[in-house]
C-alpha cells in the first residue's frame, strides 16, 4: 500500500507568511483608498461651505438697502453696520423669496458673525424685532483664522468701520438715521486649508432724488397725452 505524504510543517509556515504578506499589501492598499476618499470628502464638503458662505455674502450685500430697523426697545438701530458688539456685518437686504406665500417682508434682517474659529450667519424673520427672538443661526464655514471686512466710502477710501465717526456725530439722538451706504465692501477670509481669499462687492449708486425726478420726468409726458385727448367736444353733445 502507498504512502500518502502531506506538507511539511515548513512549508505550511511559508504558505501562511506569504498569504499575510500579500493580504496585508491588499489591507493598505484597500486603507489608502478609503483614507483618500475620506479626505478628498473633506475637502470637497469644506470647498462647499466655502462657496456657500461666499454667495450668501454675495447676495446680501448686493442686495441691501438703507432701510433702518428697531430694536426690541423700539430704538432705531442703522441699516448697514460694522459697530454691534456681536455681530461683525449687519444689515438690511431686499429680495428675500417667498416660495411659500407666507405672511412675511420681502426685505430681510441679516447678520454675519465671527466667533473666533467659525462664521455664523443670523436671520431674522422680522426686520423690527418684537420682544421674541425669532432668528435663526446658520453655521456657515469652520476653521477660520480671520473675518475681516472694510467699507469703501464716497471719496474713495477705505474704512475699518462703517458708518464712519463724521457720520454718527451728524446723527440725532433718537431720530431715524440719515446715513449712505458706503460705495463697496471688502471681506477677507483666512481660512486653515484654503488660505487668505478676498472678495469685492460694489453696491449699487442709489440716488433716490434723482429717482424720483426721473419717475417724475416720465410721467409728465404721459399726463399731457392724456389731456390732449380729452381736448374734443363730449360724444353725447346737443344737437340743433
Amino acid at each position: 500500500m502507498r504512502s500518502q505524504r502531506g506538507f511539511t510543517l515548513l512549508e505550511v509556515l511559508i504558505a501562511i507568511g506569504i498569504t499575510a504578506v500579500i493580504g496585508l499589501g491588499v489591507w493598505q492598499v484597500l486603507s489608502g483608498i478609503v483614507q483618500s476618499r475620506d479626505r478628498v470628502d473633506e475637502l470637497a464638503t469644506q470647498f462647499e461651505a466655502l462657496q456657500r458662505t461666499m454667495l450668501l455674502l454675495e447676495r446680501d450685500i448686493t442686495q441691501v438697502v438703507n432701510r433702518p430697523a428697531r430694536n426690541i426697545y423700539g430704538d432705531y438701530e442703522l441699516a448697514l453696520t460694522s459697530r454691534e458688539t456681536d455681530y461683525a456685518l449687519m444689515l438690511t437686504r431686499q429680495g428675500w423669496r417667498n416660495p411659500l406665500g407666507l405672511r412675511r417682508s420681502s426685505l430681510q434682517r441679516v447678520a454675519w458673525e465671527y466667533t473666533g474659529d467659525e462664521v455664523r450667519r443670523r436671520y431674522w424673520v422680522s426686520v423690527d424685532q418684537g420682544q421674541e427672538d425669532e432668528s435663526t443661526d446658520t453655521l456657515m464655514l469652520e476653521r477660520v483664522t480671520d473675518f475681516s471686512i472694510r467699507f469703501m466710502d464716497q471719496q474713495r477710501n477705505w474704512r475699518d468701520d462703517w458708518p464712519t465717526d463724521e457720520s454718527l456725530a451728524s446723527q440725532a439722538l433718537g431720530a431715524k438715521p440719515e446715513v449712505p451706504l458706503p460705495t463697496g465692501i471688502e471681506v477677507t477670509i483666512n481660512h486653515e486649508r484654503f488660505g487668505t481669499l478676498t472678495r469685492t462687492f460694489p453696491l449699487p449708486d442709489f440716488d433716490p432724488e434723482a429717482a424720483l425726478n426721473q419717475a417724475n420726468e416720465e410721467a409728465d409726458p404721459a399726463e399731457g397725452e392724456t389731456g390732449a385727448g380729452n381736448t374734443g367736444e363730449p360724444a353725447g353733445g346737443s344737437g340743433g
